[in-house]
């Protein structure tokens, strides 16, 4: 999959319903940064959406920045005792190229106990930048580590988000950019443009060609705003689903 970014045409919003993670392969969000931090929302939106539904969430922070409260925010306000949620939330912080990779050796003996659907892997290749590291040595890591994502992806038909720079900023940064690019079967990219004196968020979705502005940049009430409404409609399918098999069940 090949980074393209289109041009803007008119004024619209993306249809975020349009851009959710489909399950058995690796989801790429793009965004600005050296570790993509700018497209982080989406992942804490997604990873409340599904702890909201009762499901297990595992998150590998390979950026060292993972906030418990910025998944909080998430939750819609009339959630009783949203911190409970985070209970089915399994946080693992590599602070070396090794512990990172190790912690995606466990993965799969994890997710056969947790049967979760949702992993996040956020900066997979800032540890890979380390200079102590050997340009060789990181391309072998990031390959296996992206192999594994791969297949285990396909294997148990769940959805891997892995978050990164949009854009290269040195020759071994694009170089790894390239290894993760092989495995995406999805990615989401986002651009900050100016419009006037106010910025806003340019998305693109690949492969479906989905693009429009995200509703409210840079503040996180307006974030939440939009997020709130993915939760209801989500929500919404999915209890109307339980309903249905619950009639299924009585007939």
């Amino acid at each position: 999959m090949h980074n393209r970014f289109h041009p803007v045409l008119g004024n619209r919003t993306i249809d975020e319903q349009q851009i959710t993670p489909k399950r058995g392969g690796i989801y790429q969000l793009c965004g600005s940064g050296l570790s993509g931090k700018s497209m982080r929302n989406y992942a804490e939106a997604w990873t409340a959406i599904a702890l909201m539904k009762g499901e297990y969430v595992h998150w590998i922070d390979g950026a060292c920045r993972f906030n418990p409260a910025r998944i909080i925010e998430c939750f819609p306000d009339n959630v009783p005792e949203s911190n409970n949620l985070l209970r089915n939330l399994f946080v693992g912080r590599g602070f070396t190229v090794h512990q990172f990779s190790s912690l995606i050796s466990r993965l799969e003996h994890e997710l056969n106990i947790t049967n979760s659907k949702l992993v996040i892997v956020d900066g997979p290749i800032l540890m890979h930048l380390d200079s102590q590291i050997k340009d060789r040595e990181a391309r072998i890591l990031l390959k296996r580590t992206m192999k594994i994502l791969g297949d285990l992806a396909a294997e148990k038909q769940i959805s891997i988000i892995v978050i990164t720079a949009g854009k290269s900023y040195s020759k071994r940064h694009a170089g790894l950019l390239q290894i993760v690019d092989k495995y995406v079967s999805q990615r989401l990219t986002g651009r900050v443009q100016k419009i006037g004196r106010n910025q806003r968020m340019y998305l693109v979705h690949e492969p479906t060609g989905v693009s429009g502005y995200r509703e409210g940049l840079g503040s996180q009430e307006s974030l939440q705003h939009s997020f709130t409404r993915i939760f209801h409609q989500q929500l919404t399918a999915y209890r109307y689903g339980e309903m249905i098999d619950s009639l299924d069940e009585i007939s």
